[in-house]
């Protein structure tokens, strides 16, 4: 559910709660109004169990899988990074080129492909566990690595069959808004006889009839970006990447915020020259904050050998 159709669900059930407040006198005065009250809470009463199968299915499952993808493609790159630095101190420029990653190539990646990347880097580390040994690799980091992907492996088809359930329930949920709307249009049309009758209840009716959009002005994210030594980093171009990407650039003190993100789960790049661009996955919910504060890390400059 997006955050228009929220601000109109909060309207809807500001129009039902009026209904219910409503005295039997004034409520004697409109036809079949028993039966259109009684369908349009119905129909809210939907909307909210959709909503909640759909929030769960956008930030559980989804933000499940890729905090696992994250920890992975770190283990593996880390082990990666170790097993480069073993075949540069015994000359192997063979073994050096297979595992020779940056990070960002791991954010890139498919997601068919990603953790076959992860179980080659997991299977040459294997077979020199003994010489990684003095460069950290161990075998419980071996393991942490491979419990990783069979994680990764395991959740990818309750993610596609999240998919599926999205679908399904933000097509009910169309549906239902529209048949309130028609619900609504026919309570206009009976507040209208009673419009002199009864200003008071016209004039509440009329009130409660009132969207308000909340979604485009409360803060959706914002956080405090700094380096290894916690200082501030400045000029950080911060990207969410949504289905309109949106972008912003941190202050001097290294802060940064946005208002009005969709949503949903939600890849947020930070980038400076200088520094390694880091991605990171957040689940946005509509009209709530998410903090986040990334530490990124300095680029290594390498010297040219003379």
């Amino acid at each position: 559910m997006n955050a228009k159709q929220l601000d109109e669900l909060s309207m809807q059930k500001v129009v039902e709660k009026l209904w219910t407040n409503t005295t039997p006198s004034i409520l004697a005065l409109f036809p079949e109004i028993e039966t259109i009250k009684g369908q349009y809470k119905t129909n809210i009463d939907l909307l909210d169990n959709f909503y909640n199968g759909q929030n769960t299915n956008r930030t559980g499952t989804a933000l499940s899988k890729e905090e696992i993808r994250t920890v992975m493609s770190q283990q593996a790159y880390t082990i990666a990074a170790k097993t480069c630095a073993y075949a540069i101190a015994i000359d192997d420029e063979e073994l050096q080129m297979k595992v020779t990653y940056t990070y960002s190539s791991f954010v890139e990646l498919r997601q068919a492909v990603v953790a076959n990347t992860c179980q080659e880097i997991f299977d040459i580390a294997r077979d020199l566990v003994t010489e990684l040994t003095p460069y950290g690799v161990s075998e419980a980091s071996l393991n942490e690595l491979r419990e990783s992907i069979r994680q990764f492996r395991a959740i990818q088809p309750k993610t596609r069959e999240g998919i599926v359930d999205k679908k399904l329930f933000t097509s009910q949920i169309a549906d239902l808004f529209e048949e309130n709307r028609k619900l609504l249009f026919r309570m206009d049309q009976l507040v209208e006889m009673v419009r002199f009758e009864q200003p008071l209840f016209y004039e509440q009716f009329n009130s409660s009839r009132k969207i308000i959009e909340t979604g485009n002005r409360k803060l959706s994210l914002r956080g405090n970006i700094t380096d290894e030594l916690g200082q501030p980093i400045k000029d950080v171009k911060i990207t969410v990447e949504t289905k309109k990407p949106v972008s912003a650039t941190s202050t001097d003190k290294g802060n940064y915020q946005f208002k009005g993100i969709p949503g949903g789960v939600w890849a947020v790049t930070y980038s400076k020259l200088g520094y390694k661009d880091q991605k990171e996955f957040l689940a946005f919910t509509p009209n709530q904050r998410v903090d986040f504060s990334p530490v990124l890390q300095q680029e290594v400059q390498k010297q040219a050998v003379s």
